[in-house]
Order: structure tokens, then C-alpha cells, then sequence
């Protein structure tokens, strides 16, 4: 998931610009005189993904002469905040992209059920029922591990994933002897994230639900554990005390994802703990870096693994107000998501494997080698190694929709290193983001 869900950013500009795009009528999303979608994607610098929008655009107008699709670009700007302020303004477009908000959105009646019949049409997995409803497109495999300069990597003897935490520690300092960045990491915004959230998940969460057995996230809510008290948590956090302490670059804390994407396709990084979604703009920006794509180190013994997003209700939805026409056009925005060479696009650019068992293409694909080279090792990878759930079990068993992950590790290249004051703020996020819901 590309995380425009979490995060404190500043938002005013990009509201405004909603406004004078003409997304902010007053709930003008219900009216048929006005022949325009508006659909949200999250854009930004991020090449690969303005390509497919754009024969996104035009697969559907070309069907629907006299409609028009407009893009609501929400870049690397904070969804849950957005969101909010829009829904009190009663200012949401006709098609919503999701990511890990669905719950809320369906909560505050925003978005409506898509039919059974969309589904069974595409071959698209449903998601873990919401209400005993179905409310999203779903795109396409999305999964979480690291991104390496294989040459780089190959210079210290490693040629495979490090299977534990300690070994991919010790690769990294060999890394740095050699005279490479080890790490390319920015602090700024949700980024700064990425090696926090995905250390939880693949340590402190089972790598698939067991039956009967709570979630952490249930456990957490039920006021059984608490980030200060579990001792995974405890771990996780000294863990990233010591990257930070000794692989964060000077200026990380003002850095983000532009800045850590221009390090590591440069070839100036040798790993980046970032989504599949960076694989989607090696053919845009046609880098020659040769790179693979590598599961997660375990802290706790486990073998490494990816995170894979496949169960939850994601991807983009529908105005709970449209109704008549404007509901029909609005569906149809979606069939043209699942046109063959416009989800093509969407899997190329995202770097997402195919889901949708009914949409004649085999996966992600292209003409640039570096990018099919990734896309293949991806697949070879994804193959060998376990997938993890994490903690996207089901819309209502995940963590709050707004919680500031990126605070603790902003606060560690701050100088506070106390473990115990880390995972105090953690818990604070997590109790306001319910209390927010």
C-alpha cells in the first residue's frame, strides 16, 4: 500500500486545488447534470502511475462519448486527513481510492457496496466481507519487502536475502566499510514508516491468522498488551534505535520519498525498505540500476518473508450518493480499470501482480529490460519465500486509520533513544486513532 493513509501533512494547498478542480460542490457528486467523475489516485511524481491514469481516462470516455474523468490527485498527501475534511464538507468525489481507509469510509457512509456481479465479471477476489458487503475494486497483489542494488550487494559476497535481522545488520555494516550508503531512508512524512511498520508485522503478528487465536491488534484493543509492555514490540524498537543510530544518513529527518527514490535509482543506496510500488517506475524513468526486490528479516527466528496485502478490501469505490446515471458512469469507471491494456498499465506501474483471474494479461510487463528483469525476479522471489498477512486481516481487525507511525523513528533522529518513551508514543497514536474513528 502505498501509505497516503498515515501521516501528518500539511494538506491546505492540495484542498484548495480540489476546490477549484470543481470536486468541492456540496455534495454535487449525486447530480446528473454534471458529466464529469472524479476519480482520486495518488499520483504525485510517480510516472508510471500518470500513465495509467491517463489510459484510464481515455478507455473510459472512449466508451461513454460526453463524459468526462477527472483526476483528484492526492499525491504523497495524508488520504485519512483529506478525507476527513472533505467528508465534513460534504465534498468527496464519485470514485474514492481506498488504500487501508475502507472501514472508515463505510463507517461515515461514504462509499456504497459494488454488486457480486462486478466481481464474478473480472475473476477479482473478493475481500474479507465488511458487513457482510463488498465494497472495493481491488487492484492487484500488493506486497511489502526491500529493494537492493544487486551489484552493490554482490560486492560483499551476498547474493541471497538475509534470513535474520542480526545477519542483515552485519551485511549492512559491510556495506558501509565498502564506501556505500547501506541505506536509503528519509524521515519526512509517512516514509519514515517503512522499516518500523514492517518489522512489527512480520515479527509480532502471525504470518497468517490462526483460528481462534486473537490478532495483536485485537489483543491490543481488548487491553491485553500494549506496545510498552510486549517484548517484540520492546525488540523492534531497540532494533530501529540502532539503524538509525548507524546507517540514517545526516538530513534523513527532512528527506522523504522523492528524495530516498533519487538516492537508491541513482545507484548512490544499496537498499530501501519501500512497497512493490517502486518497481512501477523503473520503466518511466529508465533506470539501469540492476536491483532486486528481497523478502523481510525476522527478529524472532522466523524465516524472512513478504508482506502481502491479498485479503482486504482495496482499490478504488463508489460515492454512497450517486444514484441514476451518475452511479451507472461512475461503475463504469471501474469496468475500464479491468480493460486489458489499462490494468496492465495499473500492474506495470504500481509493480503488482495480477489478481483478477478473468483480465487476459499474465502480470506486470515491459519493454524496458531493468524493469521486466525486476518484475521477474519479483515473481521468482514471491514464489520462494513465505508471505505474511501482517496486520491487514480484515477491515474490522487492523490498527487505527490515522495513527502517526513515523513519529517514533522522527523522534529517535530527534535523539530520544529511550525504547520505553518510543513505544509510550506508539500507544498514544494508537489510543487517539481509535478514539478519532
Amino acid at each position: 500500500m502505498h501509505r497516503s493513509t498515515y501521516g501528518i501533512v500539511a494538506i491546505a494547498g492540495l484542498f484548495a486545488a480540489l476546490l477549484a478542480c470543481g470536486c468541492g460542490r456540496g455534495g454535487d457528486a449525486s447530480s446528473d447534470q454534471d458529466k464529469t467523475i472524479r476519480v482520486v489516485r495518488n499520483i504525485g511524481g510517480r510516472e508510471g502511475f500518470r500513465i495509467h491514469f491517463n489510459a484510464w481516462k481515455k478507455a473510459f470516455e472512449g466508451k461513454n462519448p460526453g463524459w468526462k474523468m477527472e483526476l483528484v490527485d492526492l499525491g504523497d498527501n495524508d488520504g485519512a486527513a483529506t478525507y476527513k475534511q472533505r467528508i465534513a464538507a460534504d465534498e468527496m468525489p464519485e470514485v474514492i481510492m481506498t488504500w487501508a481507509l475502507t472501514k472508515f469510509l463505510v463507517d461515515n457512509d461514504v462509499v456504497q457496496p459494488i454488486p457480486d456481479s462486478f466481481y464474478e465479471k473480472y475473476g477479482i477476489p473478493k475481500g474479507t466481507p465488511y458487513k457482510g458487503k463488498q465494497y472495493c475494486s481491488q487492484g492487484g497483489l500488493q506486497f511489502q519487502g526491500m529493494a537492493v542494488n544487486r551489484k552493490m550487494w554482490a560486492s560483499i559476497g551476498v547474493t541471497t536475502p538475509p534470513k535474520t535481522w542480526d545477519e542483515f545488520v552485519g551485511d549492512l555494516r559491510k556495506l558501509k566499510a565498502k564506501g556505500y550508503v547501506p541505506l536509503v531512508y528519509g524521515a519526512r512524512d509517512w516514509t519514515g514508516f517503512m522499516p518500523l511498520t514492517m518489522e512489527l508485522q512480520v515479527n509480532m503478528y502471525d504470518y497468517a491468522p490462526i483460528p481462534g487465536r486473537p490478532s495483536w491488534t485485537a489483543q491490543r484493543n481488548s487491553g491485553k498488551t500494549k506496545f510498552a509492555t510486549d517484548p517484540i514490540a520492546q525488540l523492534v524498537m531497540k532494533n530501529m534505535v540502532a539503524l538509525m543510530d548507524e546507517f540514517a544518513e545526516k538530513g534523513a529527518l527532512s528527506d522523504g520519498y522523492p528524495e530516498e527514490q533519487r538516492m537508491f535509482y541513482g545507484g548512490k543506496g544499496a537498499t530501501w525498505i519501500m512497497g512493490c510500488w517502486i518497481a512501477g517506475d523503473i520503466e518511466a524513468q529508465k533506470i539501469t540500476e540492476d536491483i532486486d526486490y528481497w523478502p523481510l528479516p525476522s527478529m524472532v527466528g522466523r524465516l524472512p518473508a513478504f508482506l502481502e496485502y491479498k485479503n482486504m478490501q482495496s482499490g478504488w469505490a463508489i460515492n454512497s450518493k450517486l444514484k441514476g446515471e451518475k452511479l451507472d458512469k461512475a461503475m463504469a469507471v471501474l469496468d475500464a480499470f479491468y480493460d486489458p491494456q489499462v490494468h496492465q498499465l495499473y500492474l506495470n506501474g504500481e509493480g503488482m501482480f495480477k489478481l483478477a483471474t478473468k483480465v487476459p494479461i499474465d502480470g506486470p510487463m515491459s519493454t524496458w529490460p531493468p524493469a521486466q528483469t525486476l518484475f521477474d525476479r519479483m515473481g521468482t522471489e514471491l514464489k520462494q519465500w513465505q508471505g505474511a498477512a501482517g496486520w491487514q486481516l480484515a477491515l474490522d481487525d487492523m490498527p487505527p486509520d490515522s495513527v502517526a507511525w513515523e513519529r517514533p523513528m522522527q523522534e529517535i533522529l530527534s535523539g530520544n533513544k529511550d525504547v520505553g518513551k518510543l513505544l509510550q508514543i506508539l500507544d498514544e497514536e494508537w489510543d487517539r486513532g481509535r478514539k478519532g474513528q
